[in-house]
């Protein structure tokens, strides 16, 4: 099968690493509106999760008192902050309980062996490796070996390995069976003692080394029973006597400036003085916010920058996770299982996908638990219905209440394996209450988000899968009236479509918007059909009678035109990007060829005869352009065989590298070699008429009189 010309690669490279920044990081004033979408966005997430501290003030354990605290009635309660101490020291004084860890002894003996077998073969290599003039590492060994191994097999002569062999056994096994061990991180901790066990007549250094080995085998023999030293820790903590405390009207509890403990808690609240402002749990909350929007940030810039410096994109995600965090603050006395959390990871999933979806829904629920919005219990319900909802979600309309019920019934198990965790006193009718707002929290999140779609991809301009697989619909009026006004550009489309999804999916690109942009390309050209050549039907080309300054008139106005259209009938614009990109600044070859023939080519400016832009910015508007240009190509073939039209595809896609059409695509050199492949698969199924212009380089346009330079 025949490749692109390999040298390109290196080209292409440099191409792309010199524009990617320039394409994709924001200036001006996109730059300008990025940095404050980022501002309103995170300031309204911080005021969202402020806006409780702000207005119910109420310490909680870490806040710090502003002013003293006295208490204004009598009375007795236990200090919960003592009494837990004493119980710790009760605890602490415990001293581990033993068990013996049986030694697998033969184990241990095989895998001395084997580690001497190891060392001898590791050991005639040396010596061949010295005799051959050449390197260990020219012969290395099934493993890398460690120093302590190679200075074994280098240490001891050949002729009495075995006797050492047989010695470092009988070493190692007394050591196995005479040294108690416990647990420890690096079983180099034993060598000194294993040393012990080593005969005196060998080296210091033999003995360290064949010590190593030796530790390197060793397991612990010894291990602390938990169960017994937990009973007993039990047990005398159980004796710990509660701490009571003695309270007096005008008794201060808290001083200024002192931290709130558990203990604190419990005072104040029976004194009735334990309202203030949080400041320290409101700062708490900023910098957690901060910090989760950096690495959500993070995140997005390392794998997913085409979001990031998306303001649709960010601006869809604020708006979605300031809106279900304010519902969740709303919903946080008496009704977490309703928290439209999972929606939120539903709906991000739809758009985005779902690391993105994972990465900032996860953060958010974790926020509300600190904040105490969520409990324990619901966190782990809520974590679960995220899970399904973002791992079960399917692309078909029709699955997502198939998917609202996995949502449902996630978080009713979530629910119910958190009782294992945080137990709750519920009563079997109570727990049957809650089970069923948590399926039904779980079947209303589906809803919201099948509900929310619409107007979330009106207000952002952002595309579903399923509004995709509206707009591919036949029956969609903008394709109707291209199948009406230029039947032959409609056949073309559907052509290019069939082509542009197979490479789509041979790179794993997003096969339903090429497949829509496909459709859409070519839309202006039903406002003047007579001017392109599948729409002629064996008439009288009109070219034929008009200058090629004219003739590059009516071309150009197909883009002019499909881009009015376009946003005439509300496309979106994921998809009128495809009706100026399929073109790209690419050149109108034949009516330059045919100025070329009639003025000279040192009288025409080649840049008058490319399109106006821009270029491809994406791997599926990349494609678009290949398929169009390659449909045209192979249908303008007399019965050509496989490896002509291997061959053609080459140097179409060759010819537009070379241009500089993809350097602002992020396809590379591989997925562009498995794109023609797929283009070759597919190009039999493409039948309309198209004119069939000289051979040339591209396979279809005529070269000019002379060499053009690369438009930039």
């Amino acid at each position: 099968m025949t490749e692109l010309n390999p040298p390109l690669k290196s080209q292409r490279s440099s191409a792309f690493a010199a524009e990617w920044d320039e394409d994709t990081l924001p200036s001006g004033k996109r730059l300008f509106l990025w940095i404050s979408v980022c501002i309103l966005g995170v300031s309204g997430l911080i005021f969202t999760f402020l806006s409780e501290p702000l207005f119910y003030p109420e310490l909680k354990v870490g806040d710090i008192a502003y002013h003293d605290l006295r208490t204004r009635v009598k009375g007795e309660i236990e200090d919960t902050f003592a009494t837990e101490q004493a119980q710790l020291k009760a605890r602490n004084s415990v001293v581990p309980v033993f068990k013996a860890n049986k030694v697998q002894y033969e184990q241990f003996a095989e895998n001395i062996q084997n580690e001497l077998a190891f060392i001898k073969s590791l050991q005639k290599k040396i010596y061949s490796a010295k005799s051959t003039d050449s390197t260990i590492a020219d012969k290395s060994a099934i493993k890398t070996p460690e120093y302590y191994e190679l200075y074994i097999a280098s240490a001891i002569s050949p002729t009495r390995f075995d006797a050492f062999s047989r010695e470092l056994s009988l070493c190692a096994q007394k050591v196995n069976r005479a040294l108690p061990r416990f647990s420890v991180q690096d079983n180099t901790f034993w060598q000194p003692a294993v040393e012990e066990f080593l005969p005196d007549n060998w080296s210091p250094d033999l003995r360290k080394q064949s010590a190593l080995l030796v530790c390197r085998l060793l397991t612990p023999n010894l291990m602390i029973d938990e169960d017994a030293t937990y009973a007993k820790a039990e047990q005398l903590t159980a004796v710990v006597k509660p701490v009571m405390r003695a309270v007096q009207p005008g008794t201060i509890l808290l001083k200024k400036g002192e931290i709130v403990t558990k203990n604190n808690i419990k005072l104040l609240d029976a004194a009735g003085i334990r309202g203030q402002i949080r400041w320290p749990l409101i700062l708490t909350l900023v910098l957690s916010l901060v910090a989760s929007s950096t690495f959500v940030g993070i995140y997005l810039y390392t794998y997913k920058r085409q979001f990031l410096f998306s303001l649709p994109t960010l601006g869809l995600i604020f708006t979605t996770s300031i809106i279900a965090c304010s519902i969740a603050f709303t919903l946080s006395n008496g009704f977490e299982q309703l928290i439209p959390l999972p929606a939120l990871a539903l709906i991000l999933t739809i758009f985005f996908g779902r690391s993105l979806a994972f990465i900032v829904a996860l953060p958010l629920l974790v926020l509300l638990t600190v904040d105490g919005a969520v409990g324990v219990n619901n966190f782990i319900a809520l974590s679960a219905g995220c899970c399904a909802a973002i791992f079960a979600y399917s692309k078909q309309r029709h699955d997502l209440v198939l998917t609202g019920l996995l949502i449902g019934v996630c978080q009713s198990l979530g629910f119910l394996i958190s009782l294992a965790i945080a137990p709750q006193a519920l009563g079997i009718a109570g727990l049957g209450r809650v089970i069923g707002f948590e399926f039904l929290g779980g079947i209303v999140s589906a809803i919201v988000s099948i509900g929310c779609l619409p107007f979330l991809e009106n207000m952002f301009g952002l595309l579903t899968p399923f509004r995709l697989s509206e707009l591919t619909n036949a029956e969609q009026p903008l394709l109707r009236k291209l199948e009406e006004k230029a039947p032959g550009t409609y056949q073309h489309s559907l052509a290019v479509a069939n082509l542009a999804e197979a490479g789509a999916r041979a790179i794993g690109a997003d096969a339903n918007l090429v497949r829509a942009g496909a459709l859409y390309h070519d839309l202006g050209k039903a406002a003047d059909p007579k001017y392109f050549i599948e729409n002629q039907l064996g008439d009288k080309n009109p070219h034929d009678s008009i200058s090629p300054e004219e003739s590059r008139e009516k071309v150009l106005n197909h883009v002019k035109d499909g881009i009015d259209l376009a946003i005439k009938n509300s496309l979106p614009k994921a998809i009128r990007d495809f009706i100026p990109m399929h073109q790209g600044t690419s050149l109108m070859a034949y009516f330059y060829h045919k100025a070329c023939l009639r003025d000279g080519a040192d009288k025409v400016d080649s840049n008058f005869y490319r399109y106006p832009g821009p270029k491809p910015n994406s791997k599926e508007t990349a494609i678009v352009m290949l398929a169009d240009v390659s449909e045209a190509v192979t249908h303008s073939m007399n019965d050509p065989s496989q490896e002509e039209i291997d061959e053609a595809l080459a140097k179409v896609f060759e010819n537009r590298w070379q241009d500089g059409q993809l350097n602002q695509s992020t396809l590379t050199y591989k997925e562009l070699q498995e794109v023609k492949s797929a283009f070759v698969k597919v190009w039999r199924d493409l039948h309309h008429e198209r004119l069939k212009y000289p051979t040339t380089t591209t396979g279809r346009m005529a070269v000019p009189p002379q060499s053009v330079a690369p438009h930039s």
